[in-house]
């Protein structure tokens, strides 16, 4: 899966690399405890050796990758311990943030169900890859409303961490409890409805059930 980066800028090239590693590893490309080999992920993005050190780098800081001076890179393994943390995180952060939201426009609403629709076609599609980076791009659109930008990037961060997650989880393409917790439509009914409450509702329930569902995966395996 080459994936040509000539027309980006040099400095820009780590992030991107990193974006696309995130999604892989997200989506379950990449299992936890794999060993990502700096030549082989430069042969597929068709980059050098120093962008793809930088952008894991990157992903090692964020706690996706782990990184053992003598050994390499590796994806950081799944744990139960370490998913209640980052949850519990989530909880904090996004609470507080969506508090500071301000109410979106028409055209905003507009874009937010049209966002809303395409997730649904793409879990009908059972394109996982796709469906992955849409999701994360709707749940940023939603921090983003929010005037406080170091709020949006470490929800965005704590989100990513507990996303991984979802590689354990398979894709909902038909009508069941786990197609409800990832579908939309009620959050942006809460926006329009300009419901404060009922969002923080709606968030911590979706929430809520998918921890549960990914610490019942992690408990079953001994993780």
């Amino acid at each position: 899966m080459a994936t040509k980066l000539e027309k980006q800028p040099a400095d820009a090239v780590p992030s991107v690399i990193a974006g696309k590693l995130r999604t892989l590893i997200a989506c379950g490309h990449y299992s936890p405890g794999i060993r990502l080999g700096q030549t082989e992920l430069a042969e597929q993005f068709s980059a050098s050796r120093v962008p793809v050190r930088e952008a894991l780098k990157l992903l090692s800081a964020e706690g996706v990758v782990e990184h053992d001076p003598n050994r390499g890179f590796f994806v950081a393994r799944f744990s139960a311990s370490e998913a209640r943390q980052y949850f519990r995180l989530r909880d904090m952060v996004e609470d507080e943030l969506l508090k500071t939201i301000r109410w979106p426009t028409e055209a905003e609403l507009d874009d937010f169900r049209a966002r809303a629709e395409e997730l649904e076609r793409l879990l009908n599609e059972g394109n996982r890859a796709e469906w992955w980076s849409r999701h994360q791009d709707f749940h940023h659109a939603l921090f983003d409303l929010s005037p406080n930008k170091i709020m949006v990037r470490e929800a965005m961060r704590y989100w990513s961490l507990t996303d991984r997650y979802r590689a354990l989880v398979p894709l909902p393409r038909r009508a069941s409890t786990a197609r409800t917790i990832v579908n939309k439509a009620d959050l942006v009914a809460a926006l329009a409805q300009q419901d404060t409450k009922k969002l923080l509702k709606v968030r911590a329930n979706r929430r809520r059930a998918f921890e549960e569902e990914v610490l019942s995966i992690l408990e079953d395996r001994g993780l």
